[in-house]
C-alpha cells in the first residue's frame, strides 16, 4: 500500500503584516497555509485588504513583517531574478486587466507561452482553443483597446490560465462579465483546479460562493479567518 503523503504547501504565511509608508497596518498577524490543489474564495468588505493579500501571494510586494514562502522559497530572502522565475508559475487576473492595448487579443493571450519559448504552432493551437472557449474567436485579431470591459476581462482570464499555472490568483474575475458567461468562466477555473492548479478567487459575489461550495478566506478587522462550508465532504466541494 502506498504511504500517504501530505499535500505540498504552495503558500505559507507566518505572522504577516503589511502597511504602506508609515500608515497603520492593513493586515496583521496573517497565518495561512495553502495546499497544492486546493480552491478557496477570498472575501471581505472593500478595503479589507484582499488586493494587498493577493499582491503578496503574487510576489508583487513583500510583507512589512513576518515571513512568506511560495513554492517552498522564502520570498523575504529571494532576489529579483528568483522572484521572476517563481512568478512564471503563477497566473494572475487583475481587476484592472493589465493588458497590452496595442496588441491583439490573440497576442495578449499568447504572451506567456512565447516567453516560455513554446513552438509557435502549439501556441496558435492553444490560444485559438481557449479564445473559442471564452467566446472571443471573432475578436482574436482585434486590439484590446477596441474591446468592451467584459471582453477584456475574458482575455485577461485566458492569458492567466493559458500556460496551466501551478497557482492561479484572480481578483473579481467575473465582475465585468454577463451572467451567462460567468458560470462558464468558473467551470474553466474548476477544470484547471482538477488538473492540480491551486486556485484563489477574490469575490463579492454571494451567488458564486453559494453555487460553488469551496472554503472561504475571509478578511475582517485586519485578520484572516477561514470558513469551511458544512456541506463540503471532501476537498473541492460538490462542483469538483
Amino acid at each position: 500500500m502506498e504511504k500517504y503523503r501530505e499535500p505540498e504547501t504552495i503558500i505559507e504565511m507566518q505572522n504577516v503584516g503589511i502597511r504602506y509608508d508609515q500608515g497603520p497596518e492593513i493586515l496583521s498577524d496573517i497565518k495561512l497555509s495553502l495546499k497544492k490543489g486546493s480552491f478557496h474564495f477570498l472575501t471581505g468588505k472593500s478595503g479589507a485588504g484582499k488586493t494587498s493579500l493577493l499582491s503578496m501571494m503574487y510576489l508583487q510586494q513583500k510583507p512589512s513583517r513576518g515571513s512568506i514562502s511560495v513554492f517552498g522559497k522564502n520570498i523575504n530572502f529571494t532576489h529579483r531574478d528568483g522572484l521572476a522565475m517563481l512568478r512564471r508559475r503563477i497566473g494572475v487576473v487583475f481587476q484592472d486587466f493589465r493588458l497590452l492595448d496595442h496588441l491583439s487579443a490573440f497576442d495578449n493571450v499568447a504572451l506567456p507561452l512565447r516567453v516560455c519559448g513554446m513552438d509557435e504552432r502549439e501556441v496558435r493551437k492553444r490560444v485559438t482553443e481557449l479564445l473559442s472557449w471564452v467566446e472571443l474567436s471573432r475578436h482574436m485579431q482585434d486590439t484590446t483597446a477596441t474591446l468592451s470591459g467584459g471582453e477584456k476581462q475574458r482575455i485577461a482570464i485566458a492569458r492567466a490560465v493559458i500556460n496551466r499555472p501551478e497557482l492561479l490568483l484572480a481578483d473579481e474575475p467575473t465582475g465585468n462579465v454577463d451572467n451567462d458567461i460567468a458560470p462558464k468562466l468558473m467551470k474553466l477555473f474548476v477544470e484547471l483546479n482538477k488538473l492540480g492548479t491551486t486556485v484563489v478567487i477574490a469575490t463579492h459575489s454571494d451567488k458564486l460562493i453559494n453555487d460553488f461550495a469551496y472554503p472561504r478566506l475571509h478578511l475582517q478587522d485586519r485578520s484572516l479567518h477561514i470558513h469551511y462550508p458544512s456541506e463540503i465532504s471532501r476537498l473541492g466541494g460538490r462542483h469538483a
